[in-house]
Order: C-alpha cells, then sequence, then structure tokens
C-alpha cells in the first residue's frame, strides 16, 4: 500500500498560504478552471481574498449534497493547506500535472483505503474527500493531518493512497453546507464549509469551549488524556482539585456523589457527552451542587 507520509499533527493559523485567502466562483457542484487572480495582502502579511469576478453565492445557501467532477489529467498532490473566512473555511489541494477528478460528501466516518480502518477526526460531521486518478506517494512530503480547529473545518486527515485514489477525511463541527470549486496556476481544488452556529458549551469544569473540546477530542484520538470518556475519571480528577481525599460513588447514569472524609463537605457532579459521534466522545461535567 502506497500511503502520504508524515502523521504529526499541525496546529496551523487562519489564512495559510497556497491559496487559502483564493475565492472562486459560485458556489456551483463544480466549476472550469480559471487562472487565480493575483491576491492582496493585508497589513499582516496574511493573504486575503480578491474581489469576486460575480456575486458569490452565500455560505448559507449552499447544499450539503455530494459533489463529483470527471477528470481532466492526473493529478499528484504537493500541498494542502486551510483558511479562515468571514462565514466559512477552506481546504486547498494543490497539484501538479493536472487537476484530477473528485468526490466530496458526507459520511458517517471515514475509513482509510484500503485497508478500511477508522480514520479518527473530531468533529460531529465528517467528509469524505476522494481524488482520483491522482498520488501524492512521491511529490506530497507534508503531514498526513492538519488540526486548524476552526469554526467549521476542526482537521484534514490523510486517508489513503492507492491504485490512483488519494482519499482525505475533514472533521467538521458540525453539518454545513460546501463548494467546490478548482483553480489553476497552479492547479488546485479548492472545498469551502460553511460557518453554522453551535449551541452554548454545556461544560462548566476543565473543558468549557467547544474550541477546547475539539481540540481535545483531536488529541483523544492521538492516544492522549483517555480518561476524558469516562465520567468516574472525570469527576475524580475535578475532585482530587477540590477536596482533600475525597470518595466518589455513582448515583445515576451521568451522576456522582462526592464526600470529604471528615469535614462531611459533599457535592453531586453531573455530566453529559457534547458529541456522540465518532470514537471522541467525550464526558464533560456541566452541573455541581452541594
Amino acid at each position: 500500500m502506497r500511503s502520504l507520509r508524515g502523521l504529526a499533527v499541525l496546529a496551523v493559523a487562519a489564512g495559510l498560504a497556497a491559496g487559502c485567502g483564493s475565492t472562486g466562483p459560485p458556489g456551483a457542484s463544480s466549476t472550469p478552471s480559471h487562472p487565480a487572480r493575483p491576491e492582496a495582502t493585508a497589513p499582516s502579511g496574511q493573504a486575503t481574498a480578491p474581489a469576486p469576478s460575480a456575486p458569490a453565492t452565500p455560505a448559507a445557501a449552499w447544499p450539503a449534497t455530494t459533489r463529483t467532477a470527471a477528470p481532466s489529467r492526473a493529478g499528484h498532490l504537493t500541498a494542502v493547506s486551510v483558511g479562515r473566512h468571514a462565514s466559512y473555511d477552506r481546504v486547498v489541494f494543490t497539484f501538479s500535472g493536472g487537476i484530477p477528478g473528485y468526490t466530496v460528501g458526507y459520511v458517517n466516518e471515514v475509513r482509510s483505503d484500503p485497508k478500511g480502518d477508522l480514520a479518527a477526526l473530531p468533529g460531529q460531521a465528517f467528509l469524505r474527500i476522494v481524488f482520483h486518478p491522482a498520488s501524492g506517494y512521491q511529490s506530497y512530503a507534508g503531514p498526513g493531518s492538519i488540526t486548524p480547529i476552526f469554526p467549521a473545518l476542526l482537521q484534514v486527515r490523510a486517508a489513503g493512497d492507492f491504485e490512483g485514489y488519494l482519499s482525505f477525511g475533514a472533521g467538521l463541527s458540525q453539518r454545513a453546507g460546501f463548494r467546490v470549486v478548482t483553480l489553476t496556476q497552479p492547479d488546485r481544488v479548492v472545498i469551502d464549509v460553511g460557518h453554522r452556529s453551535l449551541p452554548p458549551f454545556p461544560g462548566i469544569w476543565d473543558i468549557t469551549t467547544w474550541p477546547q473540546f475539539w481540540a481535545a477530542q483531536a488529541a483523544f484520538n492521538e492516544g492522549h488524556q483517555p480518561w476524558l470518556a469516562s465520567p468516574l475519571m472525570v469527576v475524580q480528577s475535578w475532585a482530587a482539585g477540590n477536596m482533600t481525599s475525597p470518595t466518589v460513588s455513582q448515583t445515576g447514569p451521568d451522576t456522582f456523589k462526592v464526600t470529604e472524609p471528615g469535614t462531611g463537605k459533599q457535592a453531586v457532579v453531573t455530566g453529559t457527552r457534547p458529541v456522540t459521534a465518532g470514537p471522541a466522545q467525550l464526558w464533560v461535567i456541566n452541573k455541581i451542587s452541594s
């Protein structure tokens, strides 16, 4: 099996290069290739999007249906980059040799090609991205995963490079509309995922925001902090920081009683799993009462 090299998680800031600031035409399922316009440069040095040649379809109106395109030529992957914009997040796949065909669509989980192993991703919605004919085996030397923790795009992960099929998975904060456009000079396939509002985060201790939660999910998928998936261990960790030699007993599916021997101090701790999709179904504390 041929696979992309490098599996380290790489956190990246908004506005990375390699076309992340470019704006393509309105969000059809696929569009003809066209030359990219020069990018403006913001005072900070980050790339900014040039004015579109036609009114852009609002991100909120993009469909969530699968997009496909027939290949024009075989593509050799040279770079993967991401960028955050006002109403959407972007991932750019840069190729040499031509723009391959693609299929981009939502799946319940992303499996690697050809073994079928789970490609663990943070989030609660997942895009599978397949290019054909394409490969990155000899042309791509970047990381196997990028973890920006943007509002929509949380992580992009390699999911196979086998017999002309180059696969990736994208972990998203939730299911949202997206568009796929192609650009040339250099050849790129651009996927933009619209932003959607999330409900308030329920956690009140240790993990208290959605970005913290997504980062913890990504770390969990890499084998770090496995105790975050155990309600008992999460409560024990809180208790250890707030009482001396506490005892913890479970009184319900997501409810625990914590007692400090000698003082009689007690607390009832309840929690929940904010996300029930994917392998990293972490548990967080959402209420503490005396």
